[in-house]
């Protein structure tokens, strides 16, 4: 397999054309976000019940907890649907969204132990971010997690394994090809450096409440909107990008039945 900075470039220009291509990717994020917006209003309904009814405060903490798992197992579940739906379609096979959650379905138990392994780290990452003395230690812990787990996903869809054994072979798949990853993120990065700082400076705008014309406040949420659509098609190129390395560097890391 070729290696470098350069593949993994090529690689994240491959996964925007078959997005570009096979559209039907991008139902997968916005299924997954009217989900959890439909989950979150029920864990918000059932929050503002128990404070009207004042209910023991020590059950708050339960219901959020439950509250980011449920959320966090959306996410994984479709995410896993798409890589999928992704690999067939890389395949040349047709690739609906039905038959890419029935395979994601089959998987819940793996999409479950992931699920609840990753709200334990986020919370911890979260932790260190939230202190002063810790925050870039967080951040870089943050990145470093993102980058070691980029695998997990497509390994638990394509290849059926379990939380654990997926976490494993993840973190030495990155590592084998830290190039690659390192070269397809950086990439992807850069060509959302222009768009980003366009939100970032939109959103600024609107909060510190330099815009006060309904005109001006429509344009820069319609520049907030679009850069919404950009993140959910970055996500799914993103997977799509995960799915094509872990292809590529499949044959020299053979994989457990």
């Amino acid at each position: 397999m070729k290696s470098g900075f350069g593949h993994g470039a090529q690689l994240m220009k491959a996964s925007y054309a078959l997005v570009r291509e096979e559209r039907g990717l991008l139902w997968f994020p916005v299924i997954s976000i009217s989900c959890v917006v439909i989950v979150a209003a029920f864990w918000i309904f059932e929050g503002t019940w128990l404070y009207a009814v004042d209910g023991p405060r020590i059950v708050y903490p339960v219901l959020v907890a439950l509250g980011l798992y449920s959320a966090t197992f959306i996410g994984v579940f479709f995410n896993v649907a798409l890589v999928e739906a992704a690999a067939r379609n890389l395949d040349g096979e047709p690739a609906g969204v039905a038959e890419s959650c029935s395979l994601a379905w089959s998987r819940r138990r793996a999409i479950a132990g992931w699920a609840a392994f990753s709200v334990f780290v986020s919370l911890l990452l979260a932790l260190f971010r939230s202190s002063r003395g810790l925050r870039w230690l967080g951040g870089a812990a943050q990145i470093a997690w993102n980058f070691a787990t980029i695998f997990v996903v497509p390994l638990i869809a394509l290849d059926g394994l379990g939380s654990g054994e997926a976490r494993r072979k993840s973190f030495e798949l990155a590592r084998n090809n830290w190039q690659s990853e390192t070269g397809g993120l950086v990439a992807l990065r850069l060509v959302l450096a222009v768009p980003g700082l366009l939100v970032y400076a939109a959103f600024r705008l609107l909060a510190d409440g330099h815009v006060h014309s309904v005109a001006g406040k429509a344009l820069l949420g319609c520049v907030l909107l679009a850069g919404a659509a950009i993140a959910v098609v970055a996500s799914v190129i993103r997977h799509v990008f995960a799915v094509e390395l872990y292809r590529a560097s499949r044959a020299e890391l053979p994989l457990a039945a």
